[in-house]
């Protein structure tokens, strides 16, 4: 008889691509062929979205050193880290009687962790903020329109939250299920279990009943993680995957979304740390000392005690602190999956471990106020903050325009026409294919555009548009 749990796990590993209406049978491997998940995994490296990270702030923005991470290095750390999760976890789950293939899982987590910030704007969380701000200024809540002002742009609640409280993890999903590929249904169509384990937060804006995200509420529910346009794909997802509903539109998590996020929570606080002591902003004594705890945690673990360089200490207790928290979570991954399967977990990984949890807090709590909190950075992010809403300030209201003046065609002329595009004909005329789209959509293709930029870009960009700066 089969193993209940082997069948759950089938179905949550499911290949099937998103979009996809065809009866496809399962993919058989051989020597010369890849899994469906090395698929996915090639498709996010050579997507145009990944490369883009290349010039975007993971911490230090517009960074003059060639050692600091960007969102690329990090996103390839943190897929580093998530292949060992995977792996171990998959042969935790097999040693449980459990029919599955740790290398599959490796490569699923691995290619997660490639696209799990490939929705983040410039600058970051600045970058969300901004966009957030321009929303509410522009336009006021939803509830408080009187008899539907024409001039509002957005239909119902959810559609006003989507971009008043614009979130990359949502924009991540739009990326892998749509704009890669807008002629048809499910974009580049990555299969369910990779856009799956990507989504940290499956569910919508507005949570049933108006219900508001609480300190300390469910950890799936503390952001959102899909836009109402994108609500019909996400339910494919998360249902072929037989993800819990537990209310309309609200799913559980997918296990393996756990582990994606400790590669990032692994990489965000050792990563982070290690390069504001290499930009000085944090002692080189005092970030050895703190990576050292943690590599301490794993036996074997001897920090160098010979007179080394400073760089080379750092490196060997970042490499320890890493393998510690990976073989940490790994433990609070096998401690709980039984609920991870049935819906039933609602913390992180590294919360589940209380004294690694403990460390990692306290470097973190030192990063965000030596390296994130920095003159440099502060500064620089407010420049961000209005370089994106100035694009917006353009943009947007050029396209919500029904009959635009004379800057704001030129505007529209400057916004690629494939951001435009929805499955089906190709649209070849501009203002055909703007005028198809609801005013919510409209302003979905500009944060599309503008989310998509990168750091350089967005600022480059913003000068030439407001006459600080010519083209060459």
């Amino acid at each position: 008889m089969s193993n209940p749990r082997t069948e759950r796990w089938r179905q949550l590993l499911s290949p099937h691509r998103v979009g996809d209406k065809k009866d496809r049978p399962p993919q058989q491997e051989s020597l010369d062929e890849r899994t469906a998940y090395d698929v996915d995994y090639d498709r996010i490296v050579f997507s145009s979205a990944f490369r883009s990270l290349h010039d975007k702030t993971q911490v230090f923005p517009l960074s003059s050193s060639d050692y600091t991470r960007t969102r690329l290095t990090h996103s390839i750390e943190a897929s580093s880290v998530g292949r060992s999760l995977g792996q171990l976890a998959g042969r935790s789950l097999k040693r449980q009687g459990v029919e599955v293939e740790p290398s599959h899982l490796g490569t699923l987590v691995a290619a997660a962790c490639l696209a799990h910030d490939i929705g983040n704007p410039p600058f970051g969380h600045s970058g969300e903020a901004a966009i957030q701000h321009w929303v509410e200024k522009h336009f006021q809540h939803f509830e408080h329109v009187e008899k539907r002002d024409k001039q509002h742009p957005f239909a119902t609640e959810s559609e006003w939250k989507d971009l008043e409280s614009f979130e990359g993890n949502a924009q991540g999903f739009r990326i892998l299920t749509r704009l890669q590929a807008r002629n048809r249904d499910g974009g580049l169509r990555y299969t369910v279990a990779t856009v799956g384990a990507m989504s940290k937060y499956p569910c919508p804006s507005v949570l049933p009943g108006r219900r508001e995200r609480k300190k300390g509420g469910p950890i799936s529910e503390k952001k959102f993680g899909f836009f109402q346009e994108d609500a019909q794909l996400a339910r494919e997802v998360f249902r072929t995957l037989g993800l819990k509903e537990r209310e309309a539109d609200v799913f559980s998590r997918h296990p393996l979304a756990f582990l994606v996020e400790a590669a990032d929570d692994i990489c965000y606080a050792l990563i982070d740390l290690e390069d504001s002591a290499k930009l000085g902003l944090i002692p080189m004594e005092e970030a050895c000392s703190l990576l050292e705890s943690v590599a301490a945690m794993q036996l074997g673990f001897h920090p160098l005690k010979e007179k080394v360089d400073w760089e080379s200490r750092l490196g060997r207790a970042r490499a320890g602190a890493i393998f510690a928290l990976i073989h940490e979570c790994v433990a609070g991954f096998e401690e709980n999956v039984r609920d991870m399967e049935e819906g039933r977990f609602e913390q992180s990984l590294m919360s589940a471990r209380p004294e690694a949890d403990r460390k990692v807090k306290d470097i973190t709590g030192i990063t965000r106020k030596k390296g994130y909190e920095s003159e440099r950075v502060l500064q620089i992010e407010a420049a961000g903050f209005r370089t994106l809403g100035g694009l917006l300030d353009m943009f947007a209201l050029a396209v919500l325009a029904d009959k635009p003046d004379r800057e704001e065609k030129k505007l529209r002329q400057l916004l690629p026409l494939e951001f435009f595009q929805r499955p089906g004909p190709y649209l070849e005329d501009r203002d055909e294919a703007i005028l198809r789209l609801t005013p919510y959509q409209r302003l979905l293709c500009v944060t599309d555009y503008v989310s998509g930029m990168t750091d350089g870009f967005a600022v480059e960009l913003y000068q030439r548009l407001s006459g600080i700066k010519l083209p060459e």
